[in-house]
């Protein structure tokens, strides 16, 4: 009788406490909890821009949410149009984002906000609407009141290495155009292009080596898809040119450098201009130099100059008072570059030049060289030599770096590195000129005269 008695106060006890903690459970399944203030978003109102896609350029912040139980609280934000967060599929296709456990406050950058605008149907340049509200979860799942933020985004440009400039300085062929390079701004490219005939200024961009893609302009400074108005200079010149595909700008400075000194043609009085090797993006002037001091300096001006400190390290520095010796009266090559990781500092080389004829017409045949003299009122090389029947190029400098051939004996037309010779058919005494454009050296030209 008592294990029995024992028994029933046993399940008795058993049956109440269970029933207490049904009880407390949904009594704390039935505490209201909800967010107690509206999000805030500051700014409220964002113009979105390449430019800034790495910057913070939001931050969504809430107040704390109060559960029963004390646990972490997990928070995310949801973001949507405003006609999708009506009906029953409301906030279906919203996009969320993890904030994290009890936080308060989430920061996007600009290139994250600008992708959440975009697959969420937003156009670029233009103003449009999100609601965002914040989800906070632990037991279970509560939401806030939606927020509206103002947002423009941008058209995301991929980063090309550099642009093409075609036109008519070179034939409006973009597969053979002056390239300019992407600077440390992403869509921007900066680069020197020459335009030296007063009837070619007139060029494009273009994203590739071909038309597909391409920009012209509105004579305004604005870069115009695919038009047919070209970009343009005011005169003949070497221009720097600045293309801006975030902002559809563009724009060209006259950019030039030059040699000035007692060792260079001007003197101090003068620069005497350089030329630009696009494809080796250094500046160059090859002639005559006299024994003297030799500087550099941008657009005939002592604003930017560059001296270097000795003869001997080819570093030349801005501003710098020193200036490099030329020692010996002469035809030189002077090449001259900017540090691309220090604008304070260049590189630059000075070297002799000379030009010669070889060719088993020549008396050296193919293993010496016949020197040239350059004529300074003429400004040609030209030599008077011994030649017996057989074949004449011309080389720089006794190597095969830089040769001339011609494709024939009629047109006076030679060709950088091409395997043609001129052809001597009668021993005697010919007078040879050789007329060589270092800023244009894909031809040169040549005349060979037999004496009477």
């Amino acid at each position: 009788m008592k294990n029995i008695l024992y028994n029933i106060l046993f399940f008795g006890a058993a049956l109440l406490t269970f029933s207490s903690c049904e009880k407390d459970a949904e009594l704390t399944l039935l505490q209201e909890v909800n967010f107690n203030e509206i999000p805030a978003a500051s700014p409220e109102i964002l113009i979105l821009s390449q430019e800034e896609g790495e910057e913070a350029v939001v931050t969504i912040s809430w107040a704390e949410v109060i559960f029963p139980i004390e646990a972490p609280v997990s928070y995310k934000l949801q973001f949507d149009q405003a006609k999708d967060t009506i009906g029953d599929q409301a906030w279906n296709n919203a996009i969320v984002v993890e904030a994290g456990s009890d936080v308060l406050s989430k920061s996007f950058n600009g290139k994250d906000l600008n992708e959440i605008a975009k697959d969420l149907g937003l156009e670029s340049d233009t103003e449009g609407n999100l609601l965002v509200r914040v989800q906070a979860t632990m037991d279970r799942t509560v939401f806030s009141d939606a927020i509206s933020i103002k947002v423009t985004p941008y058209t995301t440009v991929i980063p090309n290495m550099k642009v093409y400039l075609p036109g008519a300085y070179q034939g409006w062929d973009p597969s053979t155009a002056d390239s300019i390079s992407s600077t440390a701004t992403s869509g921007v490219f900066q680069g020197i292009l020459s335009l030296m005939d007063e009837n070619s200024l007139e060029f494009k961009v273009s994203l590739q080596k071909n038309w597909e893609e391409n920009y012209g302009s509105d004579r305004n400074g604005n870069l115009v898809w695919d038009s047919n108005t070209g970009l343009s200079v005011p005169e003949a010149g070497t221009y720097q040119i600045t293309i801006n595909l975030n902002t559809l700008k563009w724009s060209a400075e006259p950019y030039s450098f030059g040699i000035i000194g007692t060792a260079t043609p001007g003197g101090w009085d003068g620069d005497t201009d350089m030329y630009y090797d696009s494809g080796e993006q250094t500046w160059k002037y090859v002639g005559e130099l006299l024994p003297g001091a030799l500087k550099f300096r941008l657009n005939d001006a002592w604003n930017i100059n560059y001296g270097p400190r000795n003869n001997d390290e080819g570093s030349a520095y801005f501003d710098d008072p020193g200036a490099h010796n030329i020692v010996l009266a002469g035809f030189y090559e002077v090449t001259f570059k900017i540090n691309p990781e220090d604008e304070t500092m260049a590189f630059y080389t000075i070297d002799p030049v000379s030009w010669g004829i070889i060719g088993d017409a020549t008396t050296g045949v193919w293993d010496t060289d016949t020197d040239m003299t350059y004529n300074s009122e003429d400004r040609y090389w030209e030599v008077t030599a011994e030649l017996k029947p057989g074949a004449v190029k011309f080389r720089r400098n006794h190597s095969w770096t830089i040769n001339y051939g011609p494709r024939n004996n009629e047109d006076g037309i030679l060709f950088l590195d091409d395997p043609g010779a001129h052809g001597i058919a009668e021993a005697g005494t010919y007078h040879i000129t050789l007329e060589v454009d270092p800023a244009n050296p894909e031809m040169a030209n040549y005349t060979i005269e037999k004496n009477e």
